[in-house]
């Protein structure tokens, strides 16, 4: 009866997100100026979206993401002490659940009675399994340079294909098919395909195809999408083990197999093989759980057919050549109370170090504090790394970062960032030793039971070479950006409203300045899903550019980035025309007045308008 009534209160509480993942999204493609890897994360969302995951099936919520091994270990105790969940709401009680965990992985979950059944025969299985196809067909309306000039050997249509088979978190079958533009049908086009099985006996997992490996921290070994850390949130990772490759990301996936195999409870073992554009990879790793402690030992070896020759440039004496390269790492996790200890060390076949370590402290009522230090030596070569950075590569950086989440008076909560570092040695665009760092605030607030509103500011302080000069000449950048939301839900509508404005300030080669706003509505009710976004911009320089989101559409993700002067428009509809159908269509404008181009080289279409559109349908049955 007390558990009822708990219950009956959480559900009166608003779940409000403080951090929201498409802004998160956004940071992380700011920070790695390309959007091309995120189409993992958000495939998967959309994928537990629709088929979400029931938190009363012990094994399948370990595969959430937003959840530590400690928090999935919690919940499962949880449901041995106290019984099966009746409610999403009811993770509010759960021992290590806080109030933002809880509203992210709300819309990825459900709570239903769950009783598990014996594996079926291959019939069986493939008739009570759940079957999705999707496909679809885009591209962009005016012609580019690159198609008159011959440079472009295809047509301007981007068309997919994705089959998707899933038996009881048990069995599952992804065989997709892709083509881009400038592509010819049927001509370098883009085949995936992968086929996992998941814990049957001490088989954990086994992946035939396309799959991806992340252990650790990501120093020894670390492929697909490099996970961001959501502000306030020290850069702790959890890492995936072996897993399926996304289906439509062309880079950094293995070809191969992959396992892990459990040798009792505390002791998992994990193997992976593959050989993908005249590489081989291969490695191992070995992980040992006790209670609240997980450590483990990573080990990885490239074979290349050809050596790695690379013309000598000022910026590169310490970037890898030859045709063998390697990493041993240890890892830990150890959680005591509140306190979470991480780290990784790793060292390359030639003996140079790397690793990360901090600690995430939580002091209660969503109040938290984190911190972080990591040495990556310049010379640590590593073709499959991708640990926690400011630079583009885990090599020649040094930092510390300090994050912190805050509830204050008044129903103010702030999130904090910090990052110092430094570089050691002359990098990509700055031919001497350089420091930098990265300050991030929000400010945010409930507005009554429906809105919501946060401000953001961001400072990026780096050092780069003066354009036009040759030699170490470097001078010092500041880049700022101060953000405003707003957005109100009332029912099936959501309206959100944006501002945000942009510095960029140097010592010798002038300022750039800019500014955009938008306004999106989305409205879902019964069959149908929509929104509507429109963004006003004047940006005068690309070092000022905003990066917006915006809705999208499952295999189609994209984030536009705002220059210029003009408007950028977005339109994105779904209906579903039975329970196992659906139909998804997106349309958006690029409007800049005046221009004779939009985009630039091959790339660009005649015109101050460009338009794209994609069309899709996803059965399930």
């Amino acid at each position: 009866m007390i558990r009822r009534l708990i219950l009956l209160l959480l559900f009166a509480l608003p779940l409000t997100a403080v951090a929201q993942i498409d802004e998160a999204i956004e940071q992380w493609v700011e920070e790695h100026g390309s959007d091309a890897n995120v189409s993992e994360l958000t495939d998967l969302l959309i994928q537990l979206n629709d088929n979400p995951v029931n938190l009363n099936d012990t094994t399948a919520v370990s595969s959430l993401p937003f959840l530590s091994p400690f928090q999935v270990r919690a919940l499962q105790n949880y449901i041995m002490l106290y019984g099966q969940l009746m409610s999403v709401a009811e993770l509010h009680l759960v021992p290590g659940f806080d109030s933002l965990t809880v509203a992210l992985v709300t819309p990825l979950v459900k709570a239903e009675p769950y009783e598990k059944q014996s594996f079926p025969g291959m019939a069986e299985m493939f008739r009570r399994g759940r079957h999705t196809l999707a496909t679809g067909l885009g591209g962009t309306i005016e012609r580019a340079k690159g198609y008159d000039n011959g440079k472009y050997e295809g047509d301007n249509l981007r068309g997919l294909l994705c089959y998707r088979f899933n038996y009881d978190n048990h069995v599952a079958l992804q065989l997709s098919a892709d083509k881009d533009p400038t592509e010819t049908w049927g001509k370098d086009n883009f085949y995936g395909y992968s086929l996992t099985l998941d814990n049957i006996g001490r088989l954990e997992r086994l992946v035939v195809g396309r799959f991806d490996v992340q252990f650790g921290q990501g120093v020894a070994i670390w492929t697909g999408f490099d996970p961001f850390s959501l502000m306030g949130n020290s850069p702790v990772r959890y890492a995936g083990g072996v897993k399926a490759a996304s289906p439509f990301y062309e880079e950094g996936w293995q070809e191969g197999v992959a396992t892990t195999v459990r040798l009792g409870r505390k002791v998992s073992v994990s193997a992976f093989g593959s050989r993908v554009d005249e590489e081989w990879l291969g490695g191992g790793h070995v992980g040992f759980r006790h209670g609240n402690l997980i450590l483990g030992v990573t080990a990885s070896a490239s074979v290349l057919d050809d050596s790695v020759r690379l013309r000598n440039y000022v910026y590169n004496q310490d970037y890898f050549r030859g045709d063998r390269a390697g990493a041993l790492g240890v890892d830990a996790l150890w959680q005591w109370g509140r306190l979470l200890l991480f780290g990784e060390m790793a060292t390359d076949a030639e003996g140079h170090p790397a690793g990360i370590g901090g600690l995430k402290f939580s002091l209660g009522n969503d109040n938290s504090i984190g911190l972080a230090v990591r040495h990556y030596d310049s010379r640590y070569h590593n073709l499959h790394t991708a640990a926690y950075s400011i630079g583009s590569r885990t090599a020649n950086e040094q930092g510390v970062s300090l994050d912190g989440r805050f509830r204050l008076p008044l129903g103010l909560a702030t999130l904090i960032s910090a990052d110092l570092h430094r570089f050691p040695k002359m990098k990509y665009g700055c031919y001497a030793p350089s420091t930098g760092s990265k300050w991030q605030m929000q400010l945010g607030r409930a507005v009554g039971h429906r809105g919501e509103t946060w401000v953001r500011y961001t400072l990026r302080h780096q050092q780069r070479n003066v354009p036009g000069t040759s030699g170490a000449v470097i001078e010092n950048t500041l880049r700022q950006q101060l953000q405003g939301q707003y957005r109100f839900t009332s029912g099936p509508w959501r309206l959100t409203t944006r501002v945000i404005l942009s510095w960029f300030n140097t010592e010798e080669s002038g300022n750039q300045q800019g500014w955009a706003a938008s306004q999106e509505v989305r409205y879902s009710h019964g069959r149908w899903q929509t929104a509507v976004q429109a963004a006003w911009h004047d940006i005068n320089g690309y070092y000022a550019r905003i990066y917006l989101s915006e809705s999208y559409i499952q295999y189609a993700f994209s984030m536009p980035v705002l220059q210029g002067r003009g408007l950028r428009a977005s339109a994105v509809l779904r209906y579903d025309l039975t329970r196992w159908i659906n139909l998804s269509f997106k349309y958006a404008l690029v409007f800049r007045p005046g221009e004779d181009y939009i985009g630039s080289d091959n790339a660009a279409t005649p015109g101050s308008v460009r338009q794209t559109w994609h069309l899709q349908l996803r059965c399930k049955f």
